[in-house]
């Protein structure tokens, strides 16, 4: 069912005219029925007097009492049209005062209503644009606080998910880290006992007594690459704790053919402040020599090119050369330490001695014997 809209012709007839023109229409049927009551009487009554001066003055009274009831009507319009404007354009302007205050709007709510030219209907679409208009925008800011909570929602989600992937990732590599971790330890445990066998095929009589010179050269170096790898994976399983102190400046030199081995020396002397250089062999050793002192040398035993013994005889020499030069302290790396090496480096010059596989704490013993206060004394060091 449909509501019928009136138009403004019928909103005008209806709620103004109608209502007064009903008694001024009564008034003049009365008047004019007065008249004809006065007329009729006066001819019934006094018909030899009735003279046309009698008609004249009553259609005169009749036409003066029509007037006045038009007068009378037209009034009463008026004050209606006034009445209703007014309450009206009060309800306009309190609409158009809410909307200016509440929102800010941009038109100016007061101009059309106080346009005395203007006409109510066209007063009210102005009013209905108005409100369309803000209801328009109130739409639009809704529609866009909504987006915007979507695409926080869907950020939010989004984040969630990477933090899901970010913590599946930590738990995957923490197990891997596990893995590997048994794995190192196990092979640590498998190169132990071979480094010990290898290390009593060379101590053994029978070796030293039967085996050609290759041959105790081949089994050495075998013996070298192990105590090289075992010191990896002593590193990678997990080495003690350094010092943390500020460290002095102190020159060490590394002198080993082994890269595993030179790698790891350098790293844990470095992290104590100590300048480290190193060298891959005998030769590239006596060069640096030349070229500036060092406090300390560690120079391993087994080389391929010049072994450390030898290496250190010709160190030794060439520092006389050099007598503003300190003493460097020289110190033996080898996997044998028995008591005829052990004569065998001090004769060659050597002041000590570190035997292989080492750990990081060995080796920073070694410094703060050689080099006291040069590295710091921190738990650990």
């Amino acid at each position: 069912m449909t509501m019928r809209v009136e138009t403004p012709k019928e909103l005008y007839w209806n709620r103004l005219v109608r209502p007064i023109l009903w008694p001024v229409l009564t008034a003049q049927a009365a008047l004019v029925a007065l008249c004809l009551v006065i007329g009729l009487s006066g001819w019934w009554l006094v018909p030899s007097q009735a003279t046309w001066s009698t008609t004249f003055w009553l259609l005169l009274a009749l036409l003066v009492g029509s007037g006045l009831n038009v007068a009378v009507f037209l009034t009463l319009l008026r004050q209606r049209l006034r009445t209703g404007e007014a309450r009206v354009e009060a309800a306009l302007g309190r609409v158009a005062s809410a909307l200016t205050a509440g929102e800010g709007d941009a038109l100016d709510a007061a101009q059309p209503l106080d346009d005395p030219h203007a006409t109510l209907v066209e007063r009210l679409d102005a009013l209905a644009s108005r409100l369309q208009g803000q209801v328009d925008r109130w739409r639009r800011e809704l529609d866009a606080r909504r987006g915007a909570e979507r695409r926080l929602a869907d950020d939010l989600e989004a984040q969630r998910g990477r933090l899901a992937r970010l913590a599946t990732g930590r738990e995957r590599a923490r197990e891997e880290s596990r893995l590997k971790s048994d794995y190192l330890n196990h092979l640590q445990q498998v190169l132990t006992p071979l480094m010990a066998s290898v290390g009593e095929v060379l101590d053994s009589d029978l070796f030293r007594r039967d085996a050609s010179e290759a041959e105790r050269a081949a089994v050495q170096g075998l013996h070298e690459r192990l105590a090289d790898t075992a010191v990896l994976l002593e590193n990678l399983v997990g080495a003690p704790a350094l010092g943390s102190e500020p460290v002095s400046p102190g020159r060490v030199l590394i002198v080993d053919d082994g890269p595993v081995n030179l790698m790891l020396a350098q790293q844990v002397l470095e992290r104590q402040g100590l300048q480290v250089s190193t060298a891959t062999s005998g030769a590239d050793a006596l060069t640096r020599l030349d070229k500036q002192a060092y406090d300390l040398v560690f120079m391993d035993i087994y080389m391929t090119d010049m072994d450390g013994v030898e290496t250190c005889r010709t160190w030794r020499t060439r520092e006389v050369d050099h007598p503003d030069r300190p003493r460097s302290v020289v110190v033996a790396l080898t996997a044998n330490a028995g008591d005829a090496d052990r004569r065998r480096f001090r004769a060659a010059g050597m002041d000590d001695y570190l035997a292989k596989p080492y750990r990081p704490h060995d080796l920073l013993e070694v410094v703060k014997r050689w080099l006291p206060g040069v590295i710091g004394t921190g738990e650990g060091a």
